[in-house]
Parts: C-alpha cells; structure tokens; sequence
C-alpha cells in the first residue's frame, strides 16, 4: 500500500485482510513486510504496520537521493527503524534497501534474463563461440561486492525480476541455476536461493551493530528539485470517496456484529467493500497516480462494494431498531 496518502485505518484493514487471507490459504503469518514501490516512507508503516504486527524484518527501494547517496557510502543501506518515540526499541524493525541499493528495486545490472532483455545469458556450452561462464562469474561477483561495500555483515540480498516480468521464467530461472552453480564452484562468495525472511534470519545470526533510524522517509526526491510531492493532492475526490469508503466498511463491519448481521452473504457482501478498499490503497491509487481508466475501474470497484455493503447495514439496523429495513441513496444530496 501508498504510505503518505492512506488513512492510518485503512492501512490497518489492507494488512489485516491480506494476512488473514496468507493465513486461510496457506496457513502461515508473514514476517517480512516488502514495500518497494511507494513513494516515500512513513514512520507509521515501520512501527504500527510493521514491528507491531510481527514482521522482523521490512524492506523498501525508494528514498531521497541525498540519503541514498549517504548511506551508501557509509555503509547504512541496511538498519535498523526506531520509528515510535513512546514505544521505542519495543517496535523497531531490521529494515533495508532493494535492487542493489540503486533507489529503486530489480536484479543488478547486467543480470536481467527475462524476455526482451538483451543481458548477456550464462553460455556453458564450451563447445559454442560465446562461452562466457568465466566472465559472467566475474561479473557477479563484482556486483557482490560492491553491494557488500554499503551495508554491514557477511550477506547481500539480490532482488532478481521487476516490473512485468517474469514472462519467460524458463529463460530466467535457466539462467540463475547456471550462475549459482558456477559462482559456487568460483568460491570467491556463495550464492543461493532464498527469500526475505531467510535473509533477515541470516542478518539476525550476525554480530553487527546497525545504524538507527528514527523518523520518516518524506519527501521522497530521485534528483535535485525532483520531489514527489504532487501525489499528497492529486485526484482528490478519489481521495475523499476512498477515505468515506474506509469509514463506511468499519461502520459496516460494526453494526453487522450488533445486528446480528451472521449470514454467509452478509459476510461476502460486507468482504466485497474491504476487498476493494485495499486494493485502493495500492501507491498508484489513493496517491492518485495511477491512468484515467484504472482509476475509473478502483472507482467502480468501490462503488460496487459500498453497495453491497450498504444493504448489510440497513439489515442491521432494521434488526436492531426492530423496525422496518432503511433505504439508503447515496445521491440524496447530489444536485442536478
């Protein structure tokens, strides 16, 4: 979700339903919280939506180029957010940078294998001209280095895949079994498959003392007078309609337990609004970034659960007042 623009609530519901959803499908509660794309990054997000709801660990690619540039040279690409001042180191998380510590996310240069890629594959075949295990050796091992120049510890993590990607995962995943193998036999570094929450376990292992950071990530600026700031304002209505939505489904969400509202359609239309809220607080859609027509169908999308949602608490309270079910129009004050 968008960092700056949510309502702090609407924040808690997104997370809340997409763990109770890891939680049903698949029995486990995540650990890591992976916030790569917004736009800047707020204490909140590090405190109340990360440490408090038991990640360990929380990483991100966008920050201000000026600190970016900072912590590379220092070796503070990865720390540890003390974002409470109340709460202190009771919720701080080990947080850290994505795709080389390059301000963005994605593998590091030169290792992109997807389709319309023209990076240079792993050719292990010595029989052919463009052998190159060697050299792509070197090259990967060069880029490991050189991220471990700017954090601190014996680990590295590389984001392999971006936007779009992964069409041709055959091709990519070849081309990363190839690598791991023969960096492995290298043994300049060891490679291998993983995922944040091992990572973070790793980092955990490690006697190192991490830089503190205690406030927000705002504004967000990839280069000088380069601040993204314009998405604080930008659609406002779809601003306002997403936060009236947000207080509509917990007024929903409140007066079904009252009413007794406990039906199996009751609940999916009442899941049908919290599903579209969260989607709507996706960094290109309450910040109001996204194109015209995605922008129209997060619109739609909430109009189609505030209605449904609607006749759940019309049913409720008609239960509770044990009078005659209300009729709720949201164009009763609308002008023609």
């Amino acid at each position: 979700h968008d960092e700056a623009a949510p309502f702090y609530m609407d924040m808690i519901d997104q997370t809340t339903l997409g763990h109770k959803f890891i939680m049903e499908q698949f029995g486990v509660r995540p650990k890591t919280g992976w916030q790569i794309d917004p736009f800047g990054h707020s204490a909140t997000q590090a405190s109340l939506l990360s440490a408090e709801v038991g990640f360990e660990g929380l990483f991100f690619g966008r920050i201000d180029y000026q600190d970016l540039e900072l912590r590379r040279k220092t070796k503070s690409a990865e720390f540890v957010w003390r974002a409470s001042p109340s709460l202190g180191a009771n919720v701080q998380v080990f947080s850290g940078l994505t795709g080389q510590y390059g301000g963005n996310y994605g593998p590091p240069a030169g290792f992109d294998w997807d389709e319309g890629s023209h990076d240079e594959p792993v050719q292990d075949d010595r029989s052919l001209e463009d052998y190159n295990v060697q050299s792509r050796v070197d090259d990967f091992v060069t880029a490991a280095k050189q991220q471990a120049a700017e954090t601190r510890g014996n680990h590295v993590m590389f984001t392999m895949g971006s936007d779009f990607q992964w069409s041709n995962a055959l091709s990519y995943y070849e081309n990363l079994d190839r690598i791991i193998k023969y960096i492995n036999i290298d043994g300049r570094v060891h490679t291998r498959y993983s995922t944040p929450w091992q990572y973070v376990q790793a980092k955990q292992r490690e006697a190192v003392a991490w830089p503190i950071k205690t406030d927000d990530f705002f504004p967000y600026a990839d280069g000088a007078h380069q601040f993204w700031t314009g998405y604080f304002t930008s659609r406002p209505a779809l601003k306002r309609y997403v936060r009236e939505s947000g207080a509509l489904l917990r007024m929903v969400q409140q007066l079904a337990v009252l009413g007794n509202s406990k039906s199996e359609a009751d609940k999916a239309a009442v899941e049908k609004l919290w599903e579209a809220q969260a989607v709507a607080q996706h960094h290109d859609a309450v910040a109001g970034t996204a194109k015209q027509h995605v922008t129209f169908d997060y619109a739609r999308r909430l109009a189609t659960g505030r209605a449904a949602a609607t006749l759940v608490a019309a049913k409720s309270v008609a239960n509770l007042s044990l009078k005659a079910t209300p009729i709720v129009c949201d164009l009763l004050n609308v002008s023609v």
